[in-house]
């Protein structure tokens, strides 16, 4: 039996939803946000987010988001923060309050909000902070072990529709480039030596999991052929010691020069990504971002499983060897050495899937 709670909510309601922590995920909800907005345009939707991830959706005319700050290093001001975040989110008076995350911080959050209806899914602990449980996705659609056979998007489209969204297939993700960031993004890619107005890939090197990047010799590779084919090269990264490391491998691995950026907000990425005529990269929150603005993409898969996390609905090739151990925790290789998953992919398929991408486009 559905809860209909999208159908029945007042006119004019507001409505919260939670996302912390991931990048990739934060991407992927904007198929499902869209969409309820579209069903009900008079509802005001808006997402709690880590405060990076904000600029997500600086321009977008459907969803509004609230950051959540933290300061690891400051337990008052961490504290303090959170309760600037509660007091805002109760003064906005949410008719429901959705949690899509699942941790102890989102369902602190989600029982603060003072929402009449408090909702996440049956599977999330800390029950006191709920009041209406979405059933598991297998149970919806009647079907064992649905849930590991569909997208993340699909498995998250069912548990809304559970609560009264209408349609048989979710929406593309999408996100808007803000033009001050577009402007911010160019100043920056001239400053790294790439002309903007001229064609460009994006090259996206990095992962925090080390199971899941590609080795940065084979990118180094892939960048000396797109060079060929007349591409200017600029590679992403987030500014942390780790990640400058992982682009720096790839610059030692060619006599080429390479421009990369690390100092890049998520607005500025999301518009250097738009502005790309390729992008190739690990699976990683990037490589959404260049689904949900359509940039033609390739991302390569290791550990991860490419049916739950591929790129929804875009323009894009992905490329995936197939082992018995996949998928994984990712956080260690345990049958291998090496996680050979993602160092058996070979420069040649990651070339012919650029080629197909780009021949589709």
């Amino acid at each position: 039996m559905s809860a209909s709670l999208f159908q029945q909510l007042p006119q004019n309601s507001r409505v919260l939803f939670i996302r912390l922590r991931n990048l990739g995920e934060a991407v992927l909800d904007t198929a499902n946000l869209r969409a309820l907005k579209r069903f009900r345009p008079d509802l005001e939707i808006a997402t709690l987010v880590e405060a990076i991830y904000a600029d997500l959706y600086a321009a977008d005319p459907d969803i509004e988001a609230i950051p959540l700050l933290r300061d690891a290093d400051d337990k008052r001001s961490t504290f303090t923060a959170r309760l600037s975040v509660i007091k805002e989110i109760r003064n906005r008076k949410f008719t429901a309050a959705i949690n899509l995350h699942g941790g102890p911080t989102s369902a602190q959050l989600t029982f603060a909000s003072g929402a009449k209806h408090r909702v996440a899914p049956a599977h999330f602990r800390n029950g006191y902070a709920y009041n209406l449980r979405i059933p598991p996705v297998d149970d919806l659609l009647n079907q064992p072990n649905a849930s590991q056979k569909l997208h993340t998007v699909e498995n998250q489209f069912a548990e809304f529709q559970w609560l009264g969204l209408p349609g048989e297939t979710p929406m593309p993700t999408h996100l808007c480039v803000a033009p001050p960031m577009r402007e911010s993004a160019n100043g920056k890619l001239s400053a790294a030596g790439i002309d903007p107005a001229k064609p460009y890939a994006v090259l996206a090197p990095t992962n925090e999991f080390y199971t899941k990047r590609w080795m940065p010799e084979r990118f180094a590779e892939v960048a000396g052929k797109l060079i060929e084919r007349g591409y200017q090269i600029v590679m992403t990264g987030a500014p942390t010691p780790e990640q400058i490391a992982q682009l720096k491998a790839v610059q030692a691995a060619t006599k080429q020069k390479l421009s990369s950026i690390s100092s890049l907000s998520i607005g500025e990425l999301i518009a250097v990504i738009a502005g790309g005529k390729l992008f190739v990269g690990n699976d990683s929150g990037p490589a959404h971002i260049a689904a949900a603005v359509k940039t033609p993409l390739v991302v390569m898969f290791g550990p991860a499983s490419s049916i739950r996390w591929r790129p929804w609905r875009a323009p894009s090739e992905l490329v995936q060897n197939y082992f018995a151990c996949n998928p994984c925790s990712m956080y260690t290789c345990e049958a291998f050495d090496e996680p050979e998953c993602i160092r058996s992919i070979r420069l040649a398929q990651v070339m012919g899937a650029i080629q197909k991408v780009l021949s589709n486009g």
